[in-house]
């Protein structure tokens, strides 16, 4: 069966402590206990959670939902938020872990990336990309 990875990149910065980390937190645990009555949902979708603030952390490696364990979500007091970084590690984590089509095997789904953070950019306006896999650049 072909698996489908779901990629969450999560602001665990300053900005984030208290009750937007909360939101974030019984979303995911709401997420997850939905996906877990599709059977579909079981058998292929693969879920993986990476934190970033002045560090990225990768919280839990790209993990089947019936075997999966929400990990424990917390940010600092105060601190940057690296955006860029997580970007980075997301990019290496879907060259590793994401299985390619070879042949006549069929690989992956495409993966999904979500991102939650609190973002805040100038004149009320952000706009940012995101390649992953073969369409990004390598540089």
């Amino acid at each position: 069966m072909r698996r489908l990875p779901v990629y969450l990149l999560i602001d665990t910065s300053g900005s984030m402590r208290g009750e937007p980390l909360e939101s974030v937190k019984s979303g995911i645990a709401a997420m997850v206990g939905g996906l877990r009555q599709d059977p579909h949902a079981l058998e292929s979708l693969h879920l993986s959670i990476i934190t970033f603030d002045r560090e990225v952390k990768i919280l839990l490696p790209l993990s089947g939902l019936e075997t999966l364990q929400i990990p424990e979500i917390v940010c600092p007091d105060s601190g940057p938020t690296h955006l860029g970084a997580a970007l980075e590690v997301l990019c290496e984590r879907v060259d590793t872990e994401v299985l390619r089509t070879e042949g006549e095997r069929k690989g992956d789904w495409r993966p999904l990336l979500f991102i939650m953070a609190s973002l805040r950019c100038g004149l009320n306006r952000c706009r940012f990309s995101c390649w992953v896999g073969d369409q990004r650049s390598r540089k």
